[in-house]
């Protein structure tokens, strides 16, 4: 059963859900309009079934995960994995490449910075071998987005055509239209102003990744080229088909020089990326980065 489920059909022609629950270091919410409770209860299940077995897969935290078990003896010999982490490693691989070398799933350098993968994988054995005994895999910056892309498309499989799945604010996949507009209004809270909106989007039939300093205040994303966390106060905003590719971007922008941001935007068609720069006293500064 999922952790927090409400159905309202007080507007019977567009009835409405919601759940929630928390994976992932974060609140995890999704509203769905116009199916009825049974199917809206089955998804809300399935979505937190979902995320939270790839939450077990990924968390390099957690000794027992698959993760885990490749960081401890990945140095030292080739691990076997499952399809389910081989393929988000070769994607990873992808994405390292794709970007230049700014997203990276390595928390140590020394790989990034002779510019070589931070493991090694072989399809014919289905092995992870990390590149150096300093390596340490994290896919932190991969994983929300990898799983909002899997419960968005159980969303469509269920034949939800309008809806929101929101990942902690900064992740969020819209499904068709709001009932009563054209899009969903989805805002990026302003740094400064606690509550207020830096800027609004939007989304149809899109999602949002939005990256920069931790609500706490904390620089928390590292640039792969220094091993130094990256201290710029602008939020990255990328909005494109894909709640992955829009995840691992906006990551991949934030760790990037402004002077590389545009090259790594080049390389993925159809996605749109803002620097949001929020002023002290409201506001907020846009510039485009490429063009879309």
């Amino acid at each position: 059963m999922a952790s927090e489920f409400r159905y309202s059909d007080k507007n019977p022609d567009h009835p409405v859900a919601y759940a929630g629950f928390y994976a992932m270091h974060t609140r995890i919410e999704t509203v769905v309009t116009d199916i009825d409770e049974e199917r809206a209860r089955e998804l809300a299940d399935g979505i937190e079934a979902e995320v939270k077995s790839l939450e077990r897969l990924f968390n390099r935290f957690d000794d027992t995960s698959p993760l885990a078990v490749v960081n401890a003896r990945g140095a030292r010999e080739a691990v076997a994995v499952d399809d389910e982490l081989f393929m988000a490693l070769e994607l990873c691989e992808a994405f390292r490449r794709g970007t230049g070398g700014y997203f990276d799933i390595a928390t140590s350098t020394s790989a990034a910075a002779a510019g070589r993968a931070s493991c090694m994988l072989d399809p014919a054995a289905h092995t992870v071998r990390l590149a150096c005994d300093d390596v340490r895999l994290d896919l932190g910056g991969f994983a929300k987005g990898y799983a909002l892309e899997r419960a968005r498309r159980l969303a469509v499989d269920a034949g939800v055509e309008n809806g929101v799945l929101n990942f902690g604010n900064s992740s969020v996949a819209a499904l068709g239209r709001h009932p009563y507009g054209e899009w969903w209004a989805i805002g990026v809270e302003h740094t400064k102003i606690q509550s207020v909106a830096a800027h609004e989007f939007r989304l149809r039939d899109s999602a949002l990744s939005v990256s920069g300093r931790s609500l706490r205040g904390e620089y928390h994303i590292v640039n792969p080229m220094t091993g130094a966390a990256v201290a710029g106060d602008e939020l990255i905003a990328v909005e494109g088909r894909s709640a992955l590719v829009a995840e691992v971007l906006s990551t991949a922008l934030y760790a990037a020089p402004r002077a590389k941001r545009e090259a790594v935007m080049a390389q993925y068609e159809g996605y749109a990326a803002l620097e949001l720069w929020c002023r002290d006293g409201g506001g907020c500064e846009i510039y485009r980065i490429g063009r879309r």
